[in-house]
């Protein structure tokens, strides 16, 4: 199983490992179907760019530390609910988003790491509260990193879910923040720290940010975990860079739009390569990445050529200087 760009599907050589869904929830294409052409132009009709797939390359391949699709499709159906509720004028029921909190923080909590299913792998009119979904896994293992305790990690978790509902108000995309949280503190169920991760998620400790430019010790912790996540998901899944590219991103920006410690948990919780990544390494021989073992940013390798995988966390020489797509001469770093 590995992840792939849809320009990259070969009908003849691939077929789904996970299925395609439409923005009613619904099964497009079931895991074992290959893509018809025709099909093809449909699924890039409605936004679909990443597909999840098995082939000869993939043989043995897990991702395990990818949340299973069932239980990401129940968590984005519980925040576009609350979208529709607050579009409306009604009160957010906050029973459904509790329990989804704590799905989710079981699904971090038995897992070393999270490999994020890319929104782009679901239809476009889903991808805002898929986004919502994965800003909160990531966050949650950065707070599982800062040893957060289990009514922290509940509080981030809801806060997280609803960062960005100030767009169920606003298109503009300088007022959903106070939109968001004047929405949000009203509610008596919902705390303030939840409500002011959605106010404050879009400041820089350097006091660049917005709506207000606050910076230092002024911004909520809580935020800048929710502002490191929702900056990585966004690089991941609307602008298609490579989790080590997007981690590099993130670390440039320390001190100026994140504090140092937030980033230091982030980055010991974020695998770098996810199985399935076609790489080369710095002795010239290719491979690609079969799974996490000890070391989240030295994978273990496949190499051609060589018979038994090679562990990078246990080869102080060797690392990975480029990673490919599919076709091997075109590098995407």
């Amino acid at each position: 199983m590995r992840m792939i760009s849809i320009q990259e599907y070969d009908r003849r050589t691939m077929q789904l490992a996970e299925p395609i869904i439409d923005y009613r929830k619904r099964i497009l294409l079931a895991s074992g179907s290959t893509i018809h052409p025709k099909y093809m132009e449909k699924l890039m009709e409605i936004g679909i760019k990443s597909l999840i797939i098995e082939d000869a390359k993939s043989v043995g391949i897990t991702l395990d530390e990818m949340i299973d699709m069932p239980t990401w499709i129940d968590a984005i159906s519980s925040v576009e609910i609350a979208f529709q509720q607050v579009r409306v004028g009604k009160e957010i029921a906050i029973n459904e988003l509790q329990n989804t909190v704590k799905t989710l923080i079981n699904e971090v909590l038995q897992r070393k790491a999270i490999i994020l299913i890319p929104t782009s792998s679901i239809d476009e009119k889903l991808s805002r509260y898929a986004h919502a979904v994965n800003v909160a896994l990531i966050s949650l293992q950065i707070g599982r990193r800062l040893n957060l305790n289990q009514l922290q990690l509940n509080g981030l978790g809801l806060g997280c879910l609803l960062h960005d509902i100030g767009k169920a108000l606003t298109a503009d995309p300088l007022q959903h923040p106070e939109k968001g949280f004047q929405a949000l503190k009203s509610n008596r169920e919902i705390s303030l720290l939840a409500s002011h991760i959605a106010y404050q998620h879009h400041e820089a400790i350097d006091g660049s940010g917005y709506p207000r430019g606050i910076k230092g010790n002024d911004i909520l912790e809580f935020a800048q975990i929710c502002s490191v996540a929702n900056d990585y998901e966004n690089m991941i899944s609307k602008d298609g860079i490579q989790p080590h590219e997007a981690i590099e991103r993130i670390m440039a920006l320390v001190e100026k739009k994140y504090s140092h410690a937030v980033v230091l948990s982030f980055t010991n919780g974020i695998i770098s390569y996810p199985p399935g990544t076609h790489i080369r390494l710095n002795n010239g021989l290719f491979g690609i990445v079969t799974r996490i073992d000890s070391h989240l940013h030295r994978p273990i390798v496949k190499v051609q050529g060589i018979s038994e995988e090679v562990d990078l966390s246990e080869q102080s020489t060797l690392f990975i200087q480029k990673v490919y797509n599919d076709d091997l001469g075109v590098k995407q770093d």
